[in-house]
């Protein structure tokens, strides 16, 4: 067979590969958004009817009437918008000070700060838990953001190895004219790393949105509940009205969705410009 036709038939092959797989992976994410605008008695027909005979919005009227979900979603964005801005402040305040600062340990506190990442979650969880109680802040919103405010190693390590890729000339030429250390971190250091500052934005607001772990085991008054949180109670809550729970749950979970994927699509080009420069050395 001819080299090039060969060619072209694994190509071929591969393509439909990739699409039989990314049909698969995008199939649940259909029947949910089908499903969000059946009735609870639709839910259950066969053959399933993946397009609805009537795209009917009252489960997602019912989310903001009787259930308050304007409420969660605003939780939510108010919690999202302030562990952005706490990461984006700290994480390139500590970045600056290992990229361009000049400290006789700065290179053993870095690797002090690496090591931190090989501490899992659960190991970190329970003595911020008993801090967080002890202190007072157990049934608050603050353990939720506070932490943001002091870093996080894995997004200085980022801006760190982004800030390495910065002529070093323009520092001094800016150091020269007198410019502060802060005035050269906000007016030229941060300008310049917009892509890495995209991602710590995407990967907080994807963490934090979706977080189901934190609010529930911090929050305790419904006012305070974000979305993730009220879903699940959504879902035990419909179901102990006597109706099936699925196409409301569903209408909830579209909700819940729709956000990340609005603002990965968007960011997704800053997303692999960040990244591809995280290992780059000065």
């Amino acid at each position: 067979m001819n080299p090039v036709i060969r060619k072209r038939i694994l190509k071929l092959f591969t393509y439909i590969l990739i699409s039989i797989g990314a049909f698969l992976m995008i199939l649940p994410f259909i029947w949910m958004i089908s499903t969000s605008f059946k009735s609870p008695l639709k839910v259950y027909e066969l053959p399933i009817k993946w397009i609805p005979e009537s795209f009917d919005f009252k489960n997602y009227i019912r989310l903001f009437t009787d259930y308050n979900f304007s409420l969660y979603i605003f939780n939510s964005l108010k919690l999202t918008a302030i562990n952005i801005i706490g990461n984006v402040l700290s994480c390139s305040l500590v970045a600056y000070g290992f990229s361009f600062l000049k400290h006789k340990y700065k290179n053993k506190m870095f690797i002090l700060l690496l090591s931190t990442m090989m501490l899992p979650g659960v190991v970190i969880f329970f003595p911020q838990f008993i801090l967080f109680n002890h202190i007072g802040w157990y049934g608050t919103m603050l353990p939720l953001w506070v932490p943001s405010f002091f870093g996080s190693a894995f997004y200085i390590f980022l801006l760190r190895q982004f800030f390495l890729t910065i002529p070093s000339e323009l520092i001094d030429a800016a150091k020269m004219d007198g410019c502060s250390d802060l005035k050269i971190l906000f007016k030229i250091v941060l300008p310049m790393s917009k892509p890495a500052i995209m991602v710590i934005v995407i990967y907080t607001f994807m963490g934090v949105w979706n977080d189901f772990f934190g609010p529930l085991i911090y929050i305790v008054r419904e006012e305070q509940r974000t979305v993730a949180v009220a879903l699940s109670y959504l879902n035990s809550t419909a179901s102990y009205e006597g109706t099936s729970s699925i196409p409301i749950t569903m209408a909830a979970s579209v909700l819940l969705i729709i956000p990340s994927l609005i603002i990965y699509f968007v960011g997704q080009s800053h997303i692999s410009k960040g990244i591809v420069f995280k290992g780059v050395e000065k």
